[in-house]
């Protein structure tokens, strides 16, 4: 089919693919944040330790486990040791330099014992954190965060960071990436990428749609995608059913869509405003201001009319003609804007 419809006669039902609710995995999956990688690729080749920020659901855990399976490739370092490191509260610093030891098959559980361990690698070993807010929030975040920023200074560690919300304020200097909606074209990448071979194709229309409603949040997105794509089984209204859902269940942590607040409720569902487009407006809303109409004779009387006021009040010739010639000016654009209007 050619068109964005499928229905059931067409296709067999197929299962929906979007249905992610947390990190990305899959490399398949993953699909846009070019400018976010390339400064990030930036910063880990001048071995400067990285942090991504940005509200909850905006991508930051399915970013950094992009970048744990493709900095092998991105650094022409095939042998790369990558690891991918989810903080939470209960844990501390030695726990997490436990942690990456193990990893690399070394005994230990200190920042001395880490640096020891990188210095005899061959290569350099990269560690990307995710979820650091937790630990700032339980107090240790901080020290270990610097003492990972101070050894990636040696060049054997490099460090990429995710915590909600703002740049935490550190002792050690990061290079700060924050995230952000997605643009159009990573909106299209994003359902190309999840729409392959199902046989179902959203068209321009519904991408553009997409983007509005979920206001470019990847997690929403997936959200309304969703509805979309079963709107293809079922015939149902997916906007009203995703800004339901998006009131009813918001993304923890994440600011609703503007979407879901300016909908009304009525005859079941939340009506959209994208109902009248700014191409539907009247002529009368967007008309320039128009002048009175006046014949052309009447127009012609205010240049005598002019030129003798202004003579009768200061007495001077040439400045009564000049007055006449300004009067002519306005009586001719006059007469011409009431042709064309």
């Amino acid at each position: 089919m050619t068109s964005g419809a499928t229905s059931d006669n067409d296709t067999p039902r197929l299962e929906n693919p979007f249905i992610q609710r947390t990190r990305i995995v899959d490399a398949a999956r993953f699909a846009g944040r070019w400018r976010e990688l390339s400064l990030i690729f930036d910063a880990i080749e001048a071995r400067r330790p990285v942090i991504v920020t940005g509200p909850p659901g905006i991508g930051k855990s399915s970013l950094l486990t992009h970048i744990t399976a493709s900095a092998a490739v991105h650094l022409e370092e095939p042998l790369l040791p990558s690891f991918y490191l989810a903080l939470h509260e209960a844990a501390t610093p030695e726990d997490v330099y436990e942690t990456v030891l193990q990893a690399l098959g070394i005994p230990g559980a200190t920042s001395a014992a880490l640096e020891v361990a990188l210095l005899e690698m061959e290569t350099p070993v990269l560690l990307c954190l995710d979820d650091a807010h937790r630990a700032l929030d339980a107090g240790w975040g901080d020290t270990l965060l610097n003492t990972l920023a101070r050894i990636a200074r040696g060049g054997q560690l490099i460090l990429v960071v995710a915590s909600a919300g703002e740049m935490p304020l550190l002792s050690e200097r990061f290079a700060s990436v924050r995230l952000g909606a997605f643009a159009p074209a990573e909106v299209r990448l994003f359902a190309e990428t999840y729409l392959e071979g199902t046989g179902v194709s959203f068209t321009p229309a519904e991408l553009r749609l997409l983007s509005n409603l979920s206001a470019g949040h990847p997690a929403y997105l997936q959200r309304a995608a969703y509805h979309l794509f079963e709107s293809r089984r079922d015939g149902r209204d997916w906007r009203a059913h995703f800004l339901v859902e998006a009131r009813e269940r918001p993304i923890p942590g994440a600011p609703l869509p503007p979407e879901a607040f300016e909908g009304g409720e009525g005859d079941g569902g939340i009506k959209p405003r994208y109902g009248t487009l700014q191409t539907e407006r009247s002529v009368a809303d967007d008309a320039p201001f128009r002048l009175p109409e006046a014949p052309g004779a009447l127009l012609l009387m205010i240049v005598p009319l002019a030129a003798l006021l202004v003579f009768v009040t200061v007495s001077n010739v040439i400045t009564a003609l000049l007055a006449a010639l300004s009067a002519l000016m306005i009586a001719l654009v006059w007469w011409h804007r009431c042709r064309v209007s």
